[in-house]
């Protein structure tokens, strides 16, 4: 797996993991008094789950703004090469051009 799914893979085996625990709880043989035991600490444990990926999530944007913006800063530079290169050229054209005629 690349780094670059890294993030996505854990995000969603956390929403998966989550989902299916509710899941499993709702559908499981248990009483309701101790089924609800069990969801009351699982939703006790909900906003640490979310923190974490909430956590996970701003580190992969952090990440990919670091690598966008080294792409644009790259891409801007041989923009500025190329255009550079245009200008130098027109006016060797047009230096040529006023020493023909």
């Amino acid at each position: 797996m690349s780094r670059n799914n890294a993030g996505a893979f854990l995000g969603g085996l956390v929403i998966g993991g989550v989902a299916g625990l509710v899941t499993g709880m709702v559908f499981a043989p248990r009483s309701g008094q101790e089924t609800r035991r069990v969801l009351r600490k699982t939703a006790a444990a909900l906003p640490e789950l979310t923190t974490d990926l909430s956590d996970n999530l701003q580190l992969q944007a952090q990440r990919w703004q670091g690598i966008l913006q080294t792409q644009w800063q790259d891409t801007w530079e041989r923009l500025q090469t190329a255009i550079n290169a245009g200008l130098e050229a027109g006016r060797q054209e047009h230096q040529r051009q006023q020493n023909r005629g």
